[in-house]
């Protein structure tokens, strides 16, 4: 299982992270004449303030906190297809730990965030009012969440979370000009996400 995460990780690296960065900086370079750096920082691959930070963390243990008071039932992680079926009953353990970081680290938290707010925010962002571009990048990252309901139309609840809380991250690229806070909150959220069905479903 460790292996199908790590692999599973790779791929989204190359996929949503790499292969969009070659183009986005082949574009710039050649249109116009910006350095790897330049075009890393336009990426939001930068600290940006540390107020941002902060708030990241703070939004990011206020909903780690509603999800254990909520206390969703496991079964809503653990279907056919859910990526989160791969932690049923594992329990915490140092390879658990690990898969969980790997998954809301990398597969999910960089990634996702690169892609939607290091890349599509940010340079929406640059050509649109900023509320224009938040809503946005907002709608295009809920788009592909859409596909939850076809296996599981009773999670509709939490399509407008997730609208939320893409509007929340990308205000936090916006705004400090980085993908840290929102990295950072995603990874939080997704790994305990993991853990949550790790330990709820080994008892």
């Amino acid at each position: 299982m460790l292996a199908k995460i790590a692999t599973s990780g790779l791929a989204n690296l190359i996929l949503l992270a790499g292969i969009p960065f070659l183009l986005y900086w082949g574009w710039h370079r050649w249109r116009h004449r910006r350095s790897l750096a330049e075009v890393a920082r336009r990426a939001g691959l930068r600290l940006g303030p540390p107020r941002y930070l902060a708030y990241a963390v703070l939004a990011a243990l206020l909903n780690i906190a509603a999800l254990l008071a909520w206390s969703p039932p496991i079964s809503s992680f653990t279907s056919h297809d859910s990526p989160q079926r791969v932690f049923e009953g594992l329990g915490l353990s140092g390879t658990s730990v690990l898969m969980a970081l790997i998954y809301g680290v990398v597969t999910t938290g960089f990634c996702e965030e690169f892609l939607f707010r290091g890349l599509l925010a940010g340079s929406l962002a640059r050509r649109l009012p900023t509320w224009l571009a938040n809503g946005l990048q907002a709608f295009l990252f809920l788009l592909p969440h859409l596909l939850v309901l076809r296996v599981r139309p009773e999670l509709w609840p939490l399509l407008p979370v997730v609208f939320v809380a893409a509007l929340f991250l990308g205000w936090l690229r916006i705004r400090s000009g980085s993908i840290m806070g929102p990295w950072l909150f995603h990874a939080a959220i997704n790994v305990a996400t993991c853990l949550y069905v790790a330990l709820g479903s080994s008892a």
